[in-house]
């Protein structure tokens, strides 16, 4: 990929903030033609730098209240092991994000589910069910400080 050009880093960061732009909107900050613009978008999508447009839910909103991040060891670090455990959780909707880490543990998870009863569930039926898990150390978000998706750059 190419270097970006100081429209389109502005660009990312407009639309990272809202996609849902009004395009005369662009044209006034960008200092570009609406054809420019629209070319300088489907560019970034095309290019892979931008991934794809979505609504932000209030997930309290629609009734999901229980936030919990998951520390999870596995009983080696082989690399079959992980592979498979991130193409279990890969397909798990609870699962919100994932993460292979250094450390004590092998990977962290962020779970979103309605009530503790849910996931209690989550954790007996689907992550139990994982193979080559050796501990899972749960904490539970008691409040949302921050919560963010615009990249710093």
């Amino acid at each position: 990929m190419e270097q970006l050009s100081k429209q389109e880093i502005e660009l990312l960061r407009i639309l990272q903030h809202n996609s849902r732009f009004e395009i005369s909107e662009l044209t006034d900050k960008l200092h570009m033609s609406r054809t420019s613009v629209y070319d300088k978008i489907k560019k970034l999508e095309t290019e892979g730098y931008i991934k794809g447009y979505i609504a932000l839910i209030d997930q309290k909103m629609v009734g999901l209240n229980f936030t919990v991040i998951i520390n999870v060891s596995l009983e080696s670090q082989r690399l079959e092991y992980v592979d498979e455990f991130l193409e279990r959780i890969s397909v798990l909707e609870e699962v919100m994000e994932a993460y292979v880490i250094g450390g004590l543990f092998d990977l962290v998870l962020k779970v979103i589910v309605k009530d503790h009863e849910a996931y209690a569930d989550f954790i007996a039926q689907k992550l139990s069910a994982i193979p080559h898990i050796s501990k899972i150390q749960s904490s539970f978000v008691m409040r949302c400080i921050k919560q963010q998706s615009a990249l710093p750059f």
